[in-house]
């Protein structure tokens, strides 16, 4: 069973956490403060196996007083687990990831979703509420695709000059590699800087190791 310190002075999400039943997911409310500082002074908050904490306005006490030396790798004992109730708001969300916690969960989040944190964070996984995620994941999934080449328009034959480019050929050299016309391989690399929007060949080269178009070249032998 594990035991949760719980932090929060929402009357409303309190009353919504007790109707989960989370004794069902082995979870038990072991103690209930209305501020971190009432919550930490309890006698029982020494067999709390994970805090979790309503973020408010007050937040920086959060931080301070339930998640010691994050930052710190010097910190002799590592924290109790910690798990936050949050809005959802960006900012809310990278605060509290940037502090170490170990689950978000919204205040209205289904009862297989507030255990599925509970039980992650004390397994010190990380745990985003699922509804959170697909908040975020049309914008998450616009800005990774913004940073991402162009890389699925590459011919085979496109792929296999990168390679070669790779392995420090010239246009000359990669003709007679694949019998072709120096004049066929600079259109071919003209094709692969476009697409890969690369400056030059050496750039060309980092994105398509980067994106595993191509496999980094073996080591040559020193003579």
């Amino acid at each position: 069973m594990l035991s949760i310190g719980l932090v929060t002075n929402d009357n409303k999400h309190l009353s919504y956490l007790l109707g989960l039943a989370l004794d069902r997911f082995q979870i038990e409310i072991a103690l209930c403060g209305s501020s971190v500082l009432d919550a930490v002074s309890r006698p029982e908050s020494g067999k709390v196996d994970i805090w979790l904490a309503r973020l408010t306005e007050r937040t920086p006490e959060v931080w301070r007083t339930l998640a010691p030396g994050r930052d710190d790798p010097s910190q002799p004992s590592r924290p109790v687990p910690l798990a936050v109730v949050c809005d959802g708001g960006e900012t809310q969300v990278a605060d509290a990831l940037s502090h170490g916690v170990s689950a978000v969960i919204l205040p209205d989040d289904s009862a297989f979703d507030t255990a599925a944190g509970v039980h992650a964070a004390a397994s010190r996984e990380l745990f985003i509420s699922p509804r959170l995620l697909r908040r975020l994941d049309d914008r998450l999934t616009d800005a990774l695709a913004s940073r991402m080449p162009r890389t699925d328009t590459l011919t085979d034959r496109e792929e296999r000059v990168l390679a070669l480019m790779a392995d420090g050929m010239s246009n000359a050299d990669i003709g007679r590699s694949l019998h072709i016309s120096p004049a066929t391989v600079s259109t071919h690399v003209g094709n692969i800087l476009r697409k890969l929007e690369a400056r030059n060949r050496t750039e060309a080269v980092t994105t398509g190791l980067e994106w595993s178009l191509i496999a980094r070249p073996a080591r040559r032998p020193v003579p």
